[in-house]
């Protein structure tokens, strides 16, 4: 690969990286703080039955998790721009399999009721 592909490649990796973990990182991280900073709690199935997730039992749980999944993105998405300033292609890769692997892991984690 030509050193001008390389280069296309690099940043397109990187910007991919950036816009999923930096909004998946910002959606966790806002419902934590709608939930356990502003107390917002109307709208959501909390309690609920049916088929919803086993973290919405209640709000405090509910927040934990999102809490949890947003440092975990965020932290993804701070190793990766690492990388990026640092220029350095494998670890970008890592930082974007680790995103894609957390992704994956969190849709699994909302099947379980």
């Amino acid at each position: 690969m030509n050193k001008e592909k390389s280069s296309v490649l690099f940043w397109f990796l990187g910007g991919l990286l950036i816009v999923i973990a930096g909004l998946l990182a910002f959606m966790h991280l806002e419902e934590w703080f709608i939930i356990s900073v502003l107390g917002k709690k109307a709208g959501y199935p909390f309690g609920a039955e049916g088929p919803a997730p086993y973290y919405y039992k209640t709000p405090a749980l509910y927040a934990k998790v999102n809490l949890i999944w947003g440092i975990m993105f965020s932290a993804a998405l701070t190793f990766g721009i690492v990388k990026i300033v640092k220029k350095n292609l494998a670890g970008l890769v890592a930082a974007l399999g680790t995103t894609i692997l957390l992704s994956i892991i969190m849709v699994a984690q909302g099947m379980i009721e």
